[in-house]
């Protein structure tokens, strides 16, 4: 058994299916799923960039049929509230 400590995450944000936190080292954990990715800051602004930048070329060159529904979000945690927007 290691003598080092555990590292205690905070949590930073939330939905039904992803959770990003930190640690107390500085490195982001995101959990999707079955699969994390431990990231250091710079390599999580990289990725969160080019999924923005990705997700904008998608938008406009296959849009969806219908747009996403809206939920209501409280303290991080998704209710189960939702609706189409009209």
């Amino acid at each position: 058994m290691s003598d080092e400590p555990i590292d205690v995450r905070t949590a930073l944000a939330r939905s039904s299916g992803v959770r990003v936190e930190v640690g107390r080292a500085g490195i982001v954990h995101v959990l999707v799923g079955p699969i994390t990715l431990h990231l250091d800051r710079d390599a999580c602004e990289e990725l969160t960039t080019t999924l923005a930048r990705a997700m904008v070329r998608l938008a406009q060159t296959q849009p969806r049929a219908t747009p996403p529904g809206l939920r209501l979000v409280r303290d991080g945690k998704t209710t189960a509230t939702s609706r189409r927007p009209s």
